[in-house]
């Protein structure tokens, strides 16, 4: 976690090529509060989408969305935080969805704006532009205005990698150039919005981080999946490989931004023999990485937090809620103020600092509030609210969610949450294991679990063995122990759900994606009796065989992909048997609930053939699996209107299973 600012730059993996998720739609207005909650209601454009303090911290720009009959429109508020409680200075900016805003100096903004463009034979497509404005909503100009091959082929021009602090003048943005045929890095005019190429990445570039304006970190595509993470130092023109990551586990070396010290960078890692991931920093000359800034004592570290221009502001991370240990001791009373105003039901998440630390913006968010944007002002205590994400999503419309700490056989302690339906009528269970598996879910807003639990079912989300973010320990524990130990403590956790809640045992469903798909398919091969329903959805059937993908298509010098997968989930000839014992497509007789299958025809995590082969498997066992391939999907939905779909389908397939 770094800024406000660096967390636009991210966008540039999806602007250089990575698949982006959609942004959110509209079809009318938000339901009224008597009316049920639909799957719509939960894939509505955000009410507020973003907002931005200005670097002196005498304004801040609050992005808003209206609904009307014809879409969406779109407007920004300027505020003075002077008199915040002042009508604001209100910017329209039409009848399209803006998703981000920025301060491109204290004087200029940055507004994120989508489009769709719909081409005669092709599907609709969504094209990003940013416009700077001044901060009364005159002068507006389109970001790569003098690049007119960019503006006509490229569909995000919107991924930011630096707003130079230093330069009012200018900001460095990532995207594809198009008479090239190469990702770039171009320095941009806020005034003009004219854009020049300052250097040309490789062919799989996704996104550079900088120190004072200059390309000093890299980050280039390894196949849908996997990242490199490229480094040079000051003075040196040559790029270096500094780690390989996968995106779809929780990564164990991470860099998020630059110190103050030539070639410093702050990141995320562990040295041999710690078992936390920490913030430290990394020194690019030699790659040496400090010592920990602070070690969480139950979780990995999530990163850091800096203000505008780069300096530390505290190391952060997540248990159940967020935690911040601030570099300035005397943040800490006015965080915990914070978190006294939402009260214990919030997660208080701090994003923009103005140059003296006296203002920040942030937002608070929990299981029954998707999100409350706010400023803090440190001199007065005040919190001033600024907008709802989703203001329709009431806290009496959405389930509460329960921490519970697990029992499992073997005497070890797991987290795992449970949502309940608003009305917290016992009754049916959908357990929803996670992906990754390295990965893990969090306590807070889950649109599919709310959507989910406003059919009238509880939700449990476990934090399995094998999860990440809670050391090497708690995720070695899950190594090669696919099918057994990693089943079981989805198991003890719904066992406890049930028994605590007095939910009922003879309406269990399980609905995963990923690995989450695969613990969906075994779970229903151990106990064939307990679920009633198994939806997989992207999820590996056979581990032999996706060992045997894995190897084949690693086009690493190291095989790193393999490599990974081995040690994780065990050797394909040594740990034969017990991979073949893990298997739901080789055990698919054993399989005795309906099942419902969805893979995307271009997924490149895992393989359509895993879904296939396990349709052929139960079909020649005699079953009637559902599957649905999705034609021009991957492993993930593109965006949320696709994603809305799938939750249709699934609430569809499980309605008549959990009646």
């Amino acid at each position: 976690m770094t800024t406000r600012r660096e967390l636009i730059a991210g966008a540039g993996v999806a602007a250089l090529g990575l698949a982006a998720w959609g942004r959110a739609w509209a079809q009318g207005q938000p339901a009224a509060a008597a009316k049920p909650l639909d799957t719509l209601d939960f894939y509505l454009a955000p009410a507020t989408p973003d907002f931005a303090l200005s670097p002196s911290g005498k304004r801040v720009a609050v992005l808003r969305n209206k609904f009307s009959d014809k879409g969406i429109v779109s407007s920004i508020d300027v505020i003075d935080t002077d008199n915040a409680a002042a009508p604001p200075k209100s910017i329209a900016i039409g009848d399209h969805e803006a998703n981000a805003v920025a301060w491109a100096n204290d004087k200029r903004l940055l507004v994120w704006i989508v489009f769709d463009v719909t081409h005669k034979g092709y599907e609709t497509e969504e094209i990003v532009r940013v416009v700077a404005l001044d901060a009364d909503g005159t002068n507006p100009k389109a970001l790569f205005g003098n690049r007119s091959e960019s503006l006509e082929y490229i569909h995000n021009l919107g991924a930011v990698i630096d707003f130079l602090p230093d330069d009012d003048d200018h900001v460095l943005m990532g995207a594809w150039e198009p008479l090239k045929g190469l990702p770039a890095l171009y320095k941009v005019d806020v005034t003009t919005g004219d854009a020049v190429v300052l250097e040309y990445g490789e062919p799989r570039t996704s996104t550079w981080l900088t120190q004072k304006g200059v390309p000093m970190i890299r980050f280039d595509n390894d196949r849908a999946y996997g990242s490199k993470i490229m480094a040079r130092a000051p003075g040196e023109k040559d790029w270096k490989f500094v780690h390989f990551f996968r995106n779809d586990q929780d990564p164990e070396f991470s860099i998020h931004g630059a110190t103050a010290k030539p070639g410093i960078f702050y990141g995320s890692a562990r040295k041999d023999g710690e078992d936390k991931i920490t913030a430290r920093e990394i020194a690019l000359a030699n790659l040496e990485l400090g010592p920990p800034m602070m070690t969480p004592e139950r979780v990995d570290a999530r990163g850091v937090w800096l203000d505008q221009r780069g300096a530390l502001m505290g190391v952060t991370w997540k248990d159940d809620k967020r935690a911040y240990d601030f570099a300035d001791k005397a943040l800490a009373p006015h965080y915990a103020a914070i978190g006294k105003y939402f009260g214990p039901d919030l997660s208080v998440t701090l994003h923009d600092a103005d140059a003296d630390h006296q203002r920040f913006l942030g937002t608070a968010s929990g299981p029954r509030q998707p999100g409350v944007y706010f400023l803090y002002d440190r001199k007065t205590h005040a919190v001033t609210e600024l907008g709802y994400e989703h203001p329709h999503l009431t806290e009496d419309r959405l389930g509460q969610s329960h921490v519970l700490t697990v029992k499992t056989r073997d005497g070890a302690e797991i987290r795992a949450y449970l949502t309940q339906p608003a009305s917290g009528k016992p009754g049916p269970l959908v357990v929803m294991p996670h992906g990754g598996p390295e990965s893990r879910d969090d306590w807070g807003y889950d649109p599919w679990a709310q959507a989910l639990a406003a059919q009238g079912w509880w939700v449990l989300q476990v934090n399995f063995r094998g999860s990440g973010g809670y050391g090497l320990a708690f995720a070695e524990a899950g190594w090669k122990r696919w099918g057994d130990r990693m089943q079981e403590d989805v198991e003890d956790a719904a066992d406890q759900a049930i028994a605590q809640f007095k939910l009922d045992a003879g309406r269990v469903a399980i609905v995963g994606g990923s690995y989450g798909g695969y613990a969906a398919m075994m779970g229903a091969v151990r106990r064939p009796d307990f679920y009633k329903a198994v939806v997989s959805i992207a999820g590996v059937s056979d581990p032999i065989d996706m060992l045997k993908w894995e190897r084949s298509d690693d086009g690493t010098p190291v095989k790193y992909h393999y490599e990974f997968w081995k040690k994780r989930i065990g050797d394909p000839d040594a740990d034969a048997a017990a991979l073949t014992k893990a298997s739901p497509r080789r055990r698919a007789a054993e399989l005795k609930a309906p099942l419902f299958l969805i893979h995307g025809f271009l997924d490149e995590t895992v393989p359509v053939n895993q879904s296939k082969d396990m349709v052929k498997a139960m079909t020649a066992a005699g079953h009637k699996p559902e599957y649905w391939e999705i034609p021009k999907e991957g492993h993930s939905a593109s965006t949320r209107r696709r994603d809305r779909d799938r939750l249709d389908r699934v609430i569809a397939f499980l309605k008549p299973r959990l009646a």
